[in-house]
């Protein structure tokens, strides 16, 4: 009787250490303790494909302070021209707080301001910045907005280009994250904020204006590449962060923190020591057809615009795959690098970024109806006029030879 005890005891055993070790086995993996951060608002994003791998009231409306120079920078850039002479005007010059002490009348480039603006937090650089690629600050914070949609900022509105304190001019750090992530994707914007120190000129001095970037995260964590500190009485301390380790970049925000730089390393020490970036689809290995309305050809091959690459963890390796979203109304003309579709990055069954699908070549327009009939008309004409001219060959051949038969004929009588 002991024995079949024993017995049957080993074998309970046994089925509790199959069954343990096979849920074990089958259980999601353990998701990272989350960073230490005392910002009202953090998030933590993977620069590559926009996964958002961390966040704390990321959608939560804040005041940014001088965050919002990101997207002045952004919007500089990608409409100015930065070796553009810039007359500073009264208004600028009179823009209050920080500042680089810019003079009314004073000739100073685009690229200037641009780091002016970038590492001393300068508010006149700002004003002169928007009033030189849109002729007024009203006009120009139109265009922050708009840029602001057409990004996916849904919870922003801007209404003013440095960040001074304003009724209605609010963000959220997974908005100031996507910007972020934008902008860092122009070189000249990625070097500028990487920059610890630059000179530009002082009119009427014989010494040049020394810049010092405010954010100290490019002294205090290796790695780190940007972005831009901001603070006023209501929004707090404010910084967003960029820091790279191999072909890892990740953007960090912390919002209204009474400890900013240490929110910031902890979110990067959590990022880098959790994730890496995976290769899901090289663009060139993924080749669709698209088609196309009214076009000279019936497709356009597309391609993914960059590499399809995520931040995952080793256990969500195997959970990670992408599926093609084309667009069906795509009508010619269409030009070479216009996007017809999207790449979606999954990992597991949640989406975990977009890339855009472009067009490898161009496709032109079918001629018009009235076109198309004058062309066909002409190719029947063009095909008559061979058959004529064959024709009235023919016909003058034969007659030659009858009036050789008639000659001879007549020679023979």
């Amino acid at each position: 009787m002991q024995q079949r005890c024993c017995l049957f005891c080993i074998l309970l055993a046994l089925c509790y250490v199959f069954i343990s070790s096979s849920l074990a086995a089958a259980a999601p993996a353990e998701i990272p303790a989350p960073p230490p951060t005392q910002g009202e608002a953090v998030l933590l994003m993977d620069a590559h494909s926009g996964r958002v791998l961390y966040e704390k009231n990321g959608h939560q409306r804040m005041s940014p302070a001088s965050v919002t120079k990101i997207m002045t920078g952004l919007l500089v850039i990608e409409n100015g021209n930065l070796n553009q002479a810039v007359e500073i005007s009264k208004n600028a010059a009179a823009t209050p707080e920080s500042s680089v002490w810019l003079e009314e009348g004073e000739i100073i480039t685009v690229s200037q301001l641009l780091y002016a603006l970038m590492l001393n937090s300068a508010n006149d650089a700002s004003v002169a910045l928007a009033e030189s690629v849109a002729g007024s600050v009203e006009s120009f914070v139109e265009l922050m907005n708009r840029r602001a949609r057409e990004l996916g900022m849904n919870n922003t509105n801007f209404r003013n280009p440095h960040g001074l304190e304003e009724v209605g001019h609010y963000t959220t750090a997974y908005d100031l994250a996507l910007v972020s992530r934008e902008a860092m994707t122009y070189q000249a914007f990625s070097r500028i904020v990487a920059t610890k120190t630059y000179k530009i000129p002082w009119a009427n001095n014989d010494y040049q204006r020394l810049l010092i970037n405010k954010n100290r995260l490019l002294w205090r964590y290796d790695g780190a590449v940007g972005i831009k500190t901001g603070y006023t009485k209501q929004a707090g301390n404010c910084v967003v962060g960029a820091a790279q380790k191999g072909p890892l970049m990740l953007i960090a925000v912390s919002l209204n923190s009474p400890t900013v730089y240490p929110d910031l390393q902890a979110l990067f020490d959590y990022g880098f020591a959790n994730y890496h970036l995976l290769t899901v689809k090289e663009a060139a290995q993924l080749s669709v057809e698209v088609p196309v309305i009214n076009g000279q050809e019936k497709t356009v091959p597309a391609f993914p615009k960059t590499d399809l690459k995520v931040a995952v963890t080793e256990a969500e390796e195997s959970r990670t795959s992408y599926t093609v979203q084309i667009d069906d109304t795509i009508t010619a003309p269409v030009s070479e690098g216009q996007a017809v579709g999207i790449c979606r990055i999954h990992v597991g069954d949640k989406e975990a970024g977009i890339v855009e699908l472009v067009a490898g070549t161009s496709v032109g327009e079918k001629p018009f109806q009235w076109e198309r009939f004058i062309s066909a008309a002409v190719e029947v004409i063009i095909i008559l006029l061979k058959a004529f001219l064959v024709i009235f060959c023919i016909l003058y051949l034969i007659r030659i030879i009858n009036l050789r038969r008639r000659k001879r004929r007549v020679y023979r009588r």
